[in-house]
Formats: structure tokens, sequence, C-alpha cells
């Protein structure tokens, strides 16, 4: 017997975090299933801390998850029962790790296990939100529908990261490469040069000597100064993982001009896409709240809809909730109160959402069109300064009397 870790909601709607000993994390599911508790994470210890390389223990990656989303949806609307499609998507599969997956869960069905069951049993290739919606379409008969929606949600959430990284790849070579070029600028070219000044004795510009220390002391400090750097971002990276680091990383971060409103409303959007599929797919409030809490990475957003869970249970409305906190900007309050006047909310939460991801790609792109300019200005600044640095001692040579 082992002792497994977990949070969960009871039949209540309470939040509980505890331990039981079981058999395996499905034997302990079962349980707290016939207990109607709804099971939200696992908190096993086993293996955590800070770590810089660790395994995640996933078998599907994100584009081959969504591609078993999509197939599901494709096949079960299709009337194909659940498990003909879990032996057609293993052996029409080309990648093993679909193959692998598949033959997993129709093997874990056919030992009397729900879809929902066996998916929470691989915790790192279907989180709690997949999960919990899968149950619930799984419950409500609707489980074709749930995984298109899945698959729409999943599509979504890659676009966003996409358009992210995709804006993001061209700055960032243009900075390594401007960076990269200065290092050897530093490290050969201005040493070979200091090397000739100093057998001609030549009284050198003020600009000049700065240049040559410079390089000198990245000479000889070069191996000091990587070092300190590396443990800097070695100490930064502990402090953050910590609690109380990355609150204060969080609240520092989304009150950073401009940028801060960027992150909160790539946050908030998260947020809104999530909760509005779930209540569309049918999942009740109280437990999407609860689901969609570990969906939030920044603190102080995940405190604002923390504190729109515990007043939700007393009646309050949630645009009324939304209001009271500042995170949440007008334009998504008053959505979601006409929302709830309309019985359509999970309509304008995803609707929310979608505004405020076209927002975020203006945003991003608008800063990724400032930051190319800056990026090739001050790079040639630093360049040109060593440039002119080192043609005023070359200039100067004219002066030197043989």
């Amino acid at each position: 017997m082992e002792r497994f870790s977990y949070e969960a909601v009871d039949p209540k709607g309470r939040r509980i975090v505890a331990s039981s000993e079981a058999q395996d994390r499905a034997a302990l599911l079962l349980s707290l299933q016939a207990r109607g508790m709804v099971l939200v994470r696992w908190l096993d210890d086993r293996g955590q801390g800070i770590r810089f390389f660790k395994r995640s223990g996933r078998t599907l990656n994100a584009a081959q998850l969504l591609q078993v989303t999509k197939d599901f949806a494709h096949l079960l609307k299709s009337g194909v029962t659940m498990e003909k499609t879990l032996t057609i998507m293993e052996e029409a599969s080309k990648q093993e790790a679909v193959r692998s997956i598949a033959r997993f869960l129709r093997e874990s069905i056919q030992g009397g296990s729900t879809l929902s069951d066996a998916m929470a049993a691989r915790p790192a290739d279907f989180n709690n939100l997949y999960v919990n919606m899968v149950r619930v379409g799984e419950v409500g008969g609707m489980l074709p529908q749930v995984m298109e929606k899945l698959a729409q949600f999943m599509e979504r959430s890659q676009e966003i990261k996409g358009v992210i990284v995709s804006s993001s790849i061209y700055p960032a070579i243009l900075f390594f490469v401007g960076a990269v070029s200065v290092l050897v600028i530093m490290g050969f070219v201005v040493p070979r040069f200091a090397a000739i000044f100093s057998d001609l004795g030549q009284e050198l510009p003020f600009s000049t000597r700065v240049l040559i220390e410079m390089s000198d002391f990245m000479r000889v400090w070069g191996w000091a100064l990587l070092l300190s750097i590396t443990g800097f971002i070695v100490m930064f990276w502990r402090i953050i993982h910590t609690a109380k680091g990355k609150e204060i990383l969080d609240r520092t971060l989304i009150r950073t001009p401009f940028f801060g409103a960027l992150i909160a409303d790539i946050q908030i959007s998260r947020f809104a896409r999530t909760f509005g599929t779930m209540i569309l797919s049918g999942v009740p409030l109280l437990r999407a709240l609860t689901i969609v809490k570990d969906v939030v990475e920044n603190n102080e957003v995940k405190e604002a809809v923390d504190h729109i869970h515990r007043q939700v249970k007393e009646g309050k409305r949630i645009s009324v909730l939304m209001k009271e906190q500042e995170v949440f900007p007008a334009m998504a309050v008053q959505m979601v109160s006409l929302g709830e006047e309309t019985g359509t909310l999970g309509e304008m939460l995803v609707l929310v959402a979608d505004r405020l991801d076209n927002k975020i790609q203006a945003g991003i792109k608008a800063s990724l069109a400032l930051f190319e300019p800056a990026t090739i200005l001050f790079m040639g600044l630093v360049i040109g300064g060593i440039v002119v640095s080192m043609l005023s001692a070359i200039f100067g040579l004219n002066e030197i009397q043989f």
C-alpha cells in the first residue's frame, strides 16, 4: 500500500486536501468517487523539489494531445463506439506516443473503467481541466460535444502561444547575434589593436583607454563574471520557485507599466476561456471555479479568482465580485454581467477571452515593432561606439613623430 496526497471537492463543494493509503492512484480515485468526491489534483511529494531539468512524465506533447482530442470528437460524433474509437486511433496513428495512450485507455475501459477515470490515472498527459470536462461529458451524455469544445479550447490556446513564440524569434536572434558580435570584438579585435598602440607608445584617447580596460577585464576576469551571472540566475530561479518569491515576482510584474497590463490580460483571458468552456460543457459553477483556479499562474489574479470562488458560495453574482477586483477590466465585468442577466454566461466568458486575445496579439505585435528597432539601435550604438573609440586612436597615429 502507498500513501497518496490529493486535493478534492466534496459533494457540498468544499475544497479538501488530504492523503490516503491505496494500492495505486486508480484504486484511490474509485474510492473518492464512491464517496461522491471529485478529484482536483494529486499532491504527491515524491520527486518534488527545484530542478532545472526534470522529467514531466508526459507521453503526449501538446500537438499530439490536440490531435487525439480532435480524433475523439470526430469519431464519437460519427457514432463510433468508445472502444472502436480507441482501436482506430491506435491502429491509424504512426506515432508511438499516441498508440501507447490509445492502448492504455482502451485496456482500461475494457477492464471496467470509465474514460475519465482512465485519463485521471495519467495526470501528466491529461490535466484536471481535461479530466473533469470529460467526466461531465460522460455523465451528461454529451461527450462528443465536450471533446469538440476541448479541441477548440486547446487550439485557441496553442494559437496564442504560437503567436508569442513566432513573434519573439527574430528579436531574440537579433539580440543574440549582436551580443556575440560585441563579445568577439571585445575579446579578440580590441586586444590586437591594444598591442599595436602599446608598441607605438601613443597617448590614447580616454574612450579608447576605457575600451581597452574593459577588454582586459573581460579576458582576465571573464570567468568570474560568468560564474557571478550564473550564480545570480541560479539564486533568482530558486527564489522565484518559493511561495514568497513567486508572490513578490507576480506582484512586481503585474504592476510593471505596459507589460503588467499585458500579463494581466493573458491571465484573465486564460481564466475566462477555461471558465467559459467548462460552463458551456455543463460543469457546475462551483466545481468549475475550483478547477479554474489552478489554470491561472499569476498570484494576484489567482487571489482574485479565489475571492470570487469563496463569495459565490454565499450567493453573490460573479460580475459584482469581479468589479471588486482591480485586475479585471471593465469590459470583462460588463460582458459577464450581461451574460448573467441573459443566461449566456459561458458564451460571454468565451467572448471576453476572444477579445482579450485579440488585444494581446495587438499588444505583442506593437511591443515587438518597437523592440526590433530599439535592439538594432542599441546594438548599433554599442558596436558603433567601439568602432569610433578605435578609429579615434588610429587617426591619432598621424600625430606620432618617428
